[in-house]
């Protein structure tokens, strides 16, 4: 990385008996799913944490919990409950982006804590890592992952714990056994097990090995950032993608404006998720799969790249620490880790600065 002196932020890690905030950073779901909602806080609650909920975390309205000062209201009040150790998305949506301007990223960086979602949740996870340095993660959240029928998925949950409640490194990670894509309907009673199937391995389309800090995000919630000044610098980033889409003609498109944005003419690496639905796999006579779309898109680039990673909007999914240091091999195998913790130990947290620089 160019960047030398970037200032990390790490935030301490989940102990049992911590207390998590739960805020609705853009849908009102949590709000209008009761069943999946209470099941989730039990899993929570089985796994020794306590459940803390925003006070508009539960408010409804056309599309979203309230409106964007409301829900930049909820995240502080979060911030400022000393119990609080982490705050988890209760799901995503389309709109937390109005919540960037109205946040206080002062308090943000004042009081370091954890932070995780996915989808559109990383703009947010983005907007105050850009702006304060702090270790967000994307990972899972409370209606989709922790509300799942049956329970939160093995692997998303290894995940997870391994990751923000243990102050070292978590080295390699594992590729999942097991997928799933399907979506169940919410507005039943919701118990309906969904189907899992074998994976297959990540797949190496340019072969090569990338070390640098690691970002992860939903590709068009990323580029709904761009030409604002949420919009980060990845130099010499290892950057994670994954997208909620199965259309092609869509995907084309995104990923032509981010390779147009510049913002990957210096990353250090390239890997997406398993996207769900047809899009990752080949058509039978035609070059039109996911594969070949990428190879096409971003074709003269020297960093490796790799698909089928297990993030995003396909379960289960791994936690991906902002800025912490990981490493990517893409040959005849995929492998990838991260070498650096993304939380601090909660022994040491106010004896110890938790400002980390890169290199």
């Amino acid at each position: 990385m160019t960047d030398r002196n970037r200032v990390r932020l790490l935030p301490p890690a989940l102990r049992e008996g911590d207390s998590i905030g739960i805020f609705s950073p853009s849908s009102d779901e949590a709000g209008r799913f009761p069943v999946r909602r209470d099941r989730a806080v039990l899993a929570l609650e089985e796994l020794g944490f306590r459940v803390v909920f925003a006070p508009g975390a539960l408010r409804t309205g056309a599309y979203a919990a309230g409106s964007g000062r409301q829900r930049a209201e909820d995240l502080h009040s979060l911030w400022q409950a000393p119990e609080v150790r982490a705050v988890i998305a209760a799901v995503g949506g389309n709109n937390c982006n109005r919540l960037f301007d109205l946040i206080d990223y002062e308090l943000i960086a004042s009081t370091p804590k954890l932070l995780i979602g996915y989808s559109d949740t990383t703009a947010l996870l983005t907007a105050v890592w850009v702006r304060t340095g702090l270790t967000t993660v994307m990972g899972p959240q409370l209606m989709p992952q922790f509300g799942e029928a049956g329970g939160c998925l093995d692997y998303t949950l290894r995940s997870f714990r391994s990751l923000l409640s243990n102050p070292r490194p978590v080295g390699e990670v594992m590729p999942s056994t097991q997928w799933t894509d399907e979506r169940g309907d919410w507005t039943r009673q919701d118990e309906q097990l969904r189907g899992l199937t074998l994976t297959s391995a990540p797949r190496t389309l340019r072969s090569g090995t990338a070390v640098g800090p690691a970002y992860g995000a939903n590709l068009a919630t990323l580029l709904r950032l761009a030409g604002t000044t949420y919009w980060p610098d990845l130099t010499g980033h290892v950057v994670l993608l994954e997208s909620s889409s199965s259309a092609l003609s869509l995907l084309d498109a995104q990923l032509t404006q981010l390779r147009q944005t510049g913002v990957l003419d210096r990353i250090a690496g390239l890997g997406f998720g398993r996207f769900p639905g047809t899009a990752t796999a080949e058509r039978p006579g035609a070059p039109n799969g996911l594969d070949s779309l990428v190879r096409e898109v971003f074709d003269g680039y020297a960093w490796p790249i790799v698909t089928g990673l297990d993030i995003g909007h396909t379960d289960p999914m791994f936690s991906v620490p902002y800025g912490a240091m990981a490493w990517l091999e893409a040959g005849d195998r995929v492998r990838f880790g991260f070498d650096e913790s993304a939380v601090q130990s909660p022994v040491a947290e106010k004896a110890d600065d938790p400002r980390l620089t890169y290199g």
